[in-house]
């Protein structure tokens, strides 16, 4: 008898949900009203049936052409307003008395640009709706007056995302929220309040983007909810509240004022992905970052940093991806903290490191890297050096046996010697190797040691030569490739067949094969070394 009553109670509250829940779609005095139902769809032929997922729901965008009477309709002469389904209804619409249907279903709100007296009080006539979501697209000064938390106490989303920057003063409106999961921000010029907000318990996501706020407050830090933060072209100068988040997981905080990380320590143990490229950072220390230790992402392109500490990223033994490129980094710091070098990257800055996949140095003034400063580095995959002043490729690239793609492009290699065999030797089974925009006027024998079962990288190597000075001021490059590809049968071929024999003798080059020859001997004292070397075979399993 029991389970009987409990089934009849079930049904009977969920016929009263499918009453109250029915599908519709209105368009009406400047508003798009779409609502979906449990149980019901919408017309099949409707534009706005993909946006039901067979729940109670409503969606309500207030567009530019939205009109209804300010001044309230007397009690004798009220007649509630109906939204018709597929149908115009051109009677009076009340601001304050809106008569919206499924009160119970959540609402997402969407205001355009509308006008801002109306929208004003169309929201406030509309405080009874169950308003989970509201997104502004156009925001009115007038808006700061209404106190959201009030008037909507469910709603988890507030977003403001303009295409102009405009002022707000979110004290009133937005402090007395007390569910708020996601905060957007865009284009708005404003600054949080000092007291701390019931929704610093909730919060789970934080986006402020090209704004003037000066910093974050302090109450903030106190969410145990608050997963991600995107700040991007601001003036906040300090992080400290964002960095005693316990339980953030995800920062991405470029393009803003950010300077001395050296005093901060990031406490979450959950903490993923720290994006701090192009902000004015200039120096950070060893503890930093050692308490994320499941770190995965770290960015700091773009900043002034000129020194990194000892043994900055011990504790990031999951670091996959570290991004230091256009830093100004050139000292090398000894276990004693006194300088070594004044352009040297040792062994100390990537200790801990053995997980990490990718490193770009990409534009920084690196002139020399001591031999063993990757041996940390066990697994890197993509070592990026792009433009770094570098006058040869440095020995320290042979440590790792895993690497696949080196980026050595727009560098200073002009010369040879400047691509020394014992080293090529040791890169012969790379996927990738990047020379381009380098002054390189010598053909450097070296390349006789790179497999010719080694496609890909021959074809890099191939290609980048021809857009290189060597290809015009050395008469027999051409040829030396043509020769060290002549028992090749793929397409590569192709490219150099024009530079066949007959054509060299004619052009009184016949010393050419005779160079090659010789360069071939040099080259075979290092072809036990290529041989070893163990990458090729690595690459291509």
């Amino acid at each position: 008898m029991l389970k009987l009553t409990i089934l009849l109670l079930v049904l009977a509250v969920s016929s009263r949900c499918s009453d109250s829940c029915e599908p519709l779609h209105a368009q009406a005095h400047g508003i798009n009203l779409v609502c979906c139902s449990l149980n019901h769809s919408l017309t099949p032929s409707c534009e706005f049936s993909a946006l039901c997922h067979e729940q109670c729901s409503c969606f309500l965008t207030i567009t530019r052409d939205f009109d209804c009477q300010l001044k309230q309709i007397e009690s004798g002469k009220y007649k509630p307003y109906q939204w018709l389904d597929h149908q115009p209804n051109a009677s009076p619409l009340s601001c304050r008395q809106p008569n919206l249907p499924n009160s119970n279903s959540p609402y997402t709100i969407v205001v355009e640009n509308s006008n801002g007296s109306l929208t004003k009080e169309f929201l406030l006539g509309s405080c009874s709706q169950n308003v989970t979501s509201i997104t502004f697209q156009h925001y009115h000064p007038i808006y700061d007056s209404i106190d959201f938390g009030e008037c909507f106490p469910n709603l988890g989303s507030f977003q403001v995302v303009l295409l102009h920057r405009t002022r707000a003063n979110f004290h009133t409106s937005l402090r007395n929220l007390k569910y708020l999961r996601v905060l957007s921000l865009v284009n708005v010029d404003f600054e949080f309040w000092l007291q701390a907000s019931p929704f610093a318990s909730t919060i789970t996501y934080i986006h402020i983007e090209n704004s003037s706020i000066t910093e974050l407050p302090k109450w903030i830090s106190t969410s145990k909810s608050l997963s991600t933060v995107y700040l991007k072209g601001t003036s906040i100068t300090s992080l400290s509240p964002i960095a005693q988040l316990p339980a953030v997981k995800s920062l991405k905080l470029s393009h803003n004022r950010i300077e001395n990380l050296h005093r901060l320590l990031f406490v979450s143990p959950l903490l993923i992905h720290v994006d701090l490229s192009y902000n004015l950072i200039t120096s950070f220390a060893s503890h930093t970052f050692s308490k994320c230790v499941d770190l995965r992402v770290l960015d700091l392109t773009g900043n002034p940093i000129k020194m990194l500490p000892y043994k900055p990223f011990a504790k990031n033994i999951r670091l996959k991806w570290l991004k230091l490129s256009r830093t100004n980094i050139s000292v090398c710091f000894s276990f004693f903290n006194f300088p070594t070098s004044n352009t040297t990257l040792s062994p100390d800055h990537f200790y801990g490191l053995a997980s990490l996949k990718t490193l770009s140095l990409s534009r920084m003034p690196i002139q020399t890297i001591s031999p063993y400063s990757f041996v940390p580095l066990k697994s890197l995959r993509y070592l990026d050096m792009d433009s770094c002043n570098l006058t040869r490729i440095p020995q320290a690239v042979t440590a790792n046996c895993h690497l696949a793609r080196l980026n050595l492009a727009n560098n200073m290699l002009h010369k040879s010697s400047s691509m020394p065999p014992e080293v090529m030797a040791m890169l012969s089974g790379l996927s990738q190797l990047k020379i381009d925009g380098n002054p390189l006027m010598e053909f450097p024998a070296s390349f006789l040691l790179i497999s010719r079962e080694n496609f890909r990288l021959l074809r890099h190597l191939l290609h980048s030569t021809m857009t290189l000075p060597v290809w015009l001021r050395e008469p027999c490059a051409p040829y030396y490739w043509s020769m060290h590809l002549a028992n090749r049968t793929s397409n590569l071929k192709s490219f150099v067949n024009q530079y066949d024999e007959k054509r060299m003798l004619k052009s009184g080059l016949g010393y050419c094969r005779e160079q090659y020859d010789w360069m071939l001997e040099q080259m075979e004292v290092y072809r036990e070394l290529e041989k070893n070397s163990g990458q090729f075979s690595k690459t291509t399993t």
